[in-house]
């Protein structure tokens, strides 16, 4: 908007330097003509005087005396002189006064109507930027103190860019700086939108800044999360707080039976939360159980995934190299949601990313509306990416899609 503005304002001085010199050439040839006007008076009203003296109508003093006259009304006359002000000999002031008017009345009306009368909103901001896979493998593997004043920098340039606002905010909340947390997954919002798992960590971040108050804009933007997307995982683990928190068992249980249905029955979060749900509704651990649906691996969502090596590639890699095969939020941090191991005498291979293989106990594939899945290929066997190691991923993909995922490995981490 700030641009646009910019733009106008030059087309204005553009008009003005086009218009001004015809105005002035106006004013000065209307100058001109007068002037010219005056003297072919004064010469016919001379020649008048000398023919009355010579025909003895008018003494020689009476001659000199109106000779002196006429010169003194000429002087008058003259554009310019203040002498007479109103009359003929201040057209120069009311031709500036006229050009000063029109400069500024008339940019004035332009842009009145154009507010009044057009469409100002359609002149938008730059739309927001991301980060690209250099950028956010970079930024991972900083220390958490380095990456916020890397990030805070980076942002300083680029305050557009949604995802970095996102790093930074996971950054501050794990560093126990809540209020700062809050403040970055603002920003996000404001550029990324109603993301679900970004509002639940912001909500998350409010909590945390605020004694862990599970109410008001807190519960709303979980509600809103669970509405874009009902298996979020922290928004319901979040949400069955706030319910507990207000006396609502019933909810709370609810609530905590969705979530453990997604995890694998073995994993050692379901027991935890059978122990949170038999708290809610008064009953035993026991007594707890957890309804799974049939045509969900995992009680979750699950992909199918091809990976294979690009041809031009085959070369840098050995048989015994460790293959890494993951999905990851398509916004948020880099660390997977699910993830396998292979080596690169398995490739071409075809697994199954599902929320069994999660890294985290609330961080499921489920819990992602869209992730990006890649395959890298690590020459020392780290998870982390390192030069020299080689790597495919896709665009963003829905998690729901049901359809296989093909992967080629064909970059080279720089």
């Amino acid at each position: 908007m700030t641009l646009f503005w910019i733009i106008v304002a030059l087309l204005i001085v553009a008009a003005a330097l086009a218009v001004v010199p015809a105005l002035l050439g106006r004013s000065r040839a209307s100058e001109t003509s007068y002037s010219e006007a005056n003297l072919a008076v004064f010469r016919d009203r001379l020649a008048e005087l000398s023919a009355e003296r010579d025909r003895g109508q008018i003494t020689p003093e009476e001659y000199e005396q109106g000779r002196a006259e006429l010169e003194r009304e000429v002087l008058r006359e003259v554009p310019g002189r203040e002498e007479g002000a109103g009359g003929p000999g201040n057209r120069t002031g009311m031709g500036g006064k006229t050009l000063v008017g029109l400069l500024v009345g008339l940019p004035v009306v332009a842009v009145s109507l154009y507010l009044a009368t057009g469409r100002p909103e359609l002149v938008a901001e730059a739309p927001p930027t991301s980060l690209s896979e250099r950028e956010i493998r970079s930024f991972s593997q900083m220390p958490p103190e380095q990456r916020a004043s890397r990030l805070s920098a980076f942002l300083e340039e680029n305050p557009r860019a949604g995802e970095a606002w996102v790093l930074l905010g996971q950054t501050y909340r794990a560093q126990g700086q809540f209020g700062e947390a809050v403040d970055a997954y603002r920003q996000a919002r404001q550029l990324i939108g109603d993301e679900p798992q970004l509002l639940a960590h912001y909500a998350e971040a409010i909590a945390l800044a605020n004694d862990r108050e599970l109410t008001g804009e807190v519960t709303e933007l979980l509600d809103k999360a669970l509405e874009k997307d009902p298996n979020n995982a922290l928004a319901l683990w979040m949400a069955g707080s706030a319910a507990m928190s207000r006396g609502d068992g019933e909810e709370a249980g609810q609530l905590w039976r969705r979530l453990a249905a997604q995890m694998p029955p073995d994993n050692r979060n379901v027991e935890m939360l059978k122990g949170y749900i038999a708290q809610a509704e008064g009953i035993s651990p026991e007594e707890v159980s957890i309804d799974r649906p049939e045509n969900e691996a995992a009680g979750g969502a699950a992909m199918a995934v091809r990976v294979e090596l690009a041809g031009e590639l085959q070369e840098q890699a050995e048989p015994g190299d460790t293959v890494f095969i993951f999905a990851r939020a398509a916004q948020g941090p880099p660390m997977p949601v699910a993830a396998v191991r292979k080596r690169v005498e398995d490739l071409p291979v075809e697994v199954t990313l599902d929320d069994s293989q999660a890294m985290a106990g609330n961080r499921t594939l489920s819990s992602q509306e869209r992730v990006v899945v890649g395959a890298r290929i690590s020459k020392g066997g780290q998870p982390q990416a390192q030069p020299g190691d080689l790597e495919g991923l896709t665009n963003p993909l829905k998690v729901r899609d049901g359809r296989e995922v093909s992967v080629t490995i064909d970059q080279v981490v720089q």
